[in-house]
C-alpha cells in the first residue's frame, strides 16, 4: 500500500494493553474469563448491573482482557466520531478477531481506514446498487418460493443460506449451488473460533478449526480473484480487483481477500440475525403481521426497487420493525477501541493504551431514554414518538463516525426483499409444539438457539 496511507505515529500497534485500572470503580470477576458468561448469556444485564453498581466508566475482565466500559450516547459519540483520533479500532478488536479479520476495513486505523474505505466505496457505486436489487430479487423470490415445499421450517439455516447466495452473487459474482454447504459450514466454524477460550491454532480444538475453515475461505476467494483481473465484471469484487491505491498500484492478491472475507461475513451474517429475530417477533403478533402483509402486497409489481422514495415510503410498518429488531439485538452488541496515547474522556483521565468498550445493547435499552425498553414495540421508531432520536447517538446498531458500517443500506435492502417477499407468499406462526422461547444465543449474532421452527401457510 501507499506508504501516505499509514497513520503518522504507529508506535501503539506495538505496545501491549494497558491493564492498570484499580483507579476506576468496578470489579474482574472471575479469573482470566472475568465475566464473559455473564455477558454472552445476556448482554445487556451484565452491563447494566456494572453501570448500577460502579457508574458510567467502569472497569471490567472478559477472556483475559482488562477494559474499561463507557456507558451512554455521550460515549458513543466521543468513540465513534472521534474528533482527536485518539481511538484504535484496530487494536480495539485486535485480541479477538486478528486472526480471522486482519486486513479488513474494521481491523484499519485513521488515514489508513480512510483510504481503504474509500476504495469500498467506489465499489458500493450506483450502478453497482441497481445491478444488486435485481439479483437480491431474483434470488429472494426463488428460495423463499421453495420454502413452502414444506409446511415446517428451520428459519435461521434457511434464510441464512439465502443470504449467504445473495452475498456470493453480489459480492463475488458467483452463483454458490453445490458449493453453499461447504462455504457456510465453513463460515460457521469461523465464527465458532470467534468465542473460543482456548485461542490456539491447534489441531483438534475449535479454535484450531475456525482458524482451518478461515483458511478455506481465504482459498475459495483467492481462486476466483484471478478471473476477476483479468475479466472484470460488476460484483464487487471485480471493483476491488480494478481498484488502485495512491501510487497507483493495485491492491495485493492478500489485500482483496482480506476484504471480502469481512464482507461476505458482514453481509450475510448480520442479516440473518435481524431477519431471524424479526420473523419470531411476528410469529408472536399475527395482527402486526397482518398489517406488514397489506403494506408488502401494496408494492407494485414482482420485483420493486426499493430505490424509489415513494417505495420506501410504503414500508414505513417494515422500516419500523428493521429497526426495533436492531434495537433489540444490535449486530454488534459491543464496540471495541483502544486509546493510542493519555487523554481526558469527558471528565475521565484514560491512560493510553487502555482498552474501552461502548455497549450498544445497553443503549438501546436505557431506561432514560427508551419507553418499556425491553418490549417489541416497531412504533417508537415512528414519527410522532421517534424515541431513537432523543439524543444524536442512543440508537447505534451500525456504529458511528468513520467506521459506520459501510454496507448499512446493504443490510436494509436485503432485510425489504427478503421480508416483503416472505410476507406475500406465507403466514407463519411458532411450531405447533413450541414451549415457550427458545434462550436467545447472543453472539456473534443473535439467533434463537432452535433456529426458530416455523409453520408456513401459503397465500394463494
Amino acid at each position: 500500500m501507499s506508504a501516505h496511507a499509514a497513520a503518522p505515529d504507529t508506535d501503539y500497534l506495538s505496545k501491549p494493553d494497558n491493564r492498570r485500572l484499580e483507579q476506576f470503580p468496578g470489579a474482574y470477576g472471575l479469573p482470566y474469563l472475568g465475566y464473559v458468561f455473564d455477558l454472552l448469556k445476556d448482554p445487556f444485564a451484565c452491563v447494566d448491573r456494572h453501570y448500577r453498581r460502579h457508574g458510567p466508566v467502569c472497569r471490567t475482565r472478559l477472556t483475559g482482557q482488562e477494559l474499561l466500559w463507557a456507558l451512554g450516547p455521550d460515549f458513543n459519540r466521543e468513540l465513534t466520531t472521534d474528533p482527536r483520533q485518539i481511538y484504535s479500532a484496530r487494536m480495539g478488536y485486535d485480541g479477538p478477531l486478528r486472526d480471522f479479520f486482519a486486513g479488513g476495513l474494521l481491523m484499519r486505523d485513521f488515514a489508513e481506514h480512510r483510504l481503504h474505505r474509500r476504495l469500498m466505496m467506489s465499489a458500493f457505486k450506483a450502478e453497482s446498487a441497481r445491478l444488486q436489487i435485481h439479483d437480491v430479487n431474483a434470488l429472494c423470490q426463488r428460495h423463499i418460493a421453495a420454502w413452502g415445499e414444506h409446511t415446517s421450517l428451520l428459519f435461521y439455516p434457511a434464510v441464512k443460506k439465502l443470504l449467504l447466495d445473495i452475498a456470493a452473487r453480489v459480492f463475488l459474482g458467483l452463483d454458490l449451488e453445490a458449493e453453499i454447504e461447504r462455504v457456510n459450514a465453513d463460515f460457521l466454524r469461523m465464527m465458532a473460533g470467534v468465542l473460543a477460550i482456548v485461542r490456539k491454532d491447534w489441531p483438534g480444538f475449535g479454535y484450531g478449526r475456525a482458524m482451518a475453515a478461515r483458511r478455506s475461505l481465504a482459498r475459495f476467494i483467492g481462486q476466483r480473484l484471478p478471473a476477476k483481473r483479468h475479466d472484470g465484471g460488476a460484483d464487487v469484487m471485480s471493483e476491488f480487483a480494478a481498484a488502485r491505491d495512491d501510487d497507483g498500484q493495485p491492491l495485493p492478491d492478500q489485500v482483496v481477500i482480506d476484504h471480502m472475507l469481512f464482507l461476505l461475513l458482514a453481509a450475510h451474517d448480520t442479516t440473518t440475525s435481524a431477519l431471524t429475530m424479526a420473523a419470531y417477533y411476528l410469529a408472536l403478533d399475527s395482527g402486526l403481521q397482518e398489517r406488514l402483509r397489506e403494506e408488502a402486497r401494496a408494492l407494485p409489481g414482482d420485483q420493486p426497487s426499493y430505490e424509489d422514495a415513494r417505495e420506501n415510503d410504503r414500508l414505513a410498518g417494515i422500516e419500523c420493525v428493521f429497526n426495533e429488531t436492531l434495537r433489540l439485538h444490535p449486530p454488534v452488541p459491543q464496540l471495541m477501541r483502544r486509546i493510542v496515547r493519555d487523554a481526558d474522556v469527558l471528565g475521565h483521565a484514560i491512560p493510553a493504551d487502555t482498552l474501552i468498550a461502548i455497549s450498544p445493547v445497553f443503549c438501546h435499552r436505557m431506561a432514560e431514554f427508551w419507553r418499556e425498553p425491553h418490549r417489541f414495540d416497531p412504533a417508537r421508531f415512528a414519527p410522532g414518538r421517534a424515541e431513537h432520536k432523543a439524543h444524536t447517538h442512543l440508537f447505534i446498531p451500525f456504529g458511528g463516525g468513520a467506521h459506520k458500517c459501510i454496507g448499512m443500506h446493504f443490510a436494509d435492502l436485503l432485510f425489504k426483499c427478503a421480508m416483503t417477499q416472505l410476507l406475500r407468499r406465507y403466514r407463519w406462526s411458532l411450531a405447533a409444539d413450541y414451549r415457550g422461547a427458545a434462550p436467545i444465543v447472543h453472539f456473534p449474532f443473535a439467533k434463537l438457539r432452535d433456529d426458530l421452527p416455523l409453520r408456513l401457510l401459503r397465500i394463494d
